[in-house]
């Protein structure tokens, strides 16, 4: 997650080549595939070493190489809270530039904040999963892209380390480093 999350990274610079102000929609951060893919974002736009046990707090600004992360807004799996979120980000934030969804249904609320604020085009959204909102998105040419995870892989990947550790085998033996 950390390592798909600083692909998200690489989308949000590409979609922004000068920076700007960014702002990351996730349903919840006591989950580790949202920690991580939220810290790979934040580590690639501004350009640190990979470290995947770094942890910036959600309720602080960060900003470098350009970019500056507003604000990591949280929704507890709430849609109409998730929505909110973005519409609070508009207003408050009238050169957001970019909007960053984590979670499969948060580029849907993101799109639908934007359009009915009459933004849709001028932020820049990035994305996670393969909603069929957001795959007609970047059809549409409205998000910029999305990084999807393979949970076929996923399974195939959980049940040999299961049994390599079982055998005594330690991940690197395995073919992973301690990031997967």
């Amino acid at each position: 997650n950390y390592e798909a999350g600083r692909m998200c990274g690489e989308l949000v610079q590409e979609a922004l080549p000068d920076g700007g102000k960014v702002a990351i929609f996730v349903g919840r951060l006591e989950q580790d595939n949202a920690r991580l893919r939220r810290q790979g974002v934040i580590d690639q736009i501004l350009g640190r070493e990979w470290d995947s046990t770094r942890y910036d707090k959600p309720g602080e600004v960060i900003s470098g190489n350009g970019f500056e992360v507003v604000a990591t807004l949280t929704d507890q799996f709430d849609m109409a809270k998730g929505k909110a979120n973005v519409e609070d980000i508009l207003s408050r934030h009238d050169d957001i530039a970019g909007c960053i969804g984590l979670f499969a249904y948060n580029t849907p609320l993101i799109l639908e904040a934007l359009e009915q604020s009459g933004r849709i085009g001028k932020v820049k959204v990035i994305s996670f999963d393969e909603d069929e909102r957001t795959l007609q998105g970047i059809i549409d040419g409205i998000v910029v892209g999305t990084v999807v995870q393979n949970p076929y892989r996923y399974g195939k990947d959980s049940v040999r380390v299961l049994k390599g550790l079982y055998e005594g085998k330690g991940l690197d033996e395995l073919g992973f480093d301690a990031d997967g």
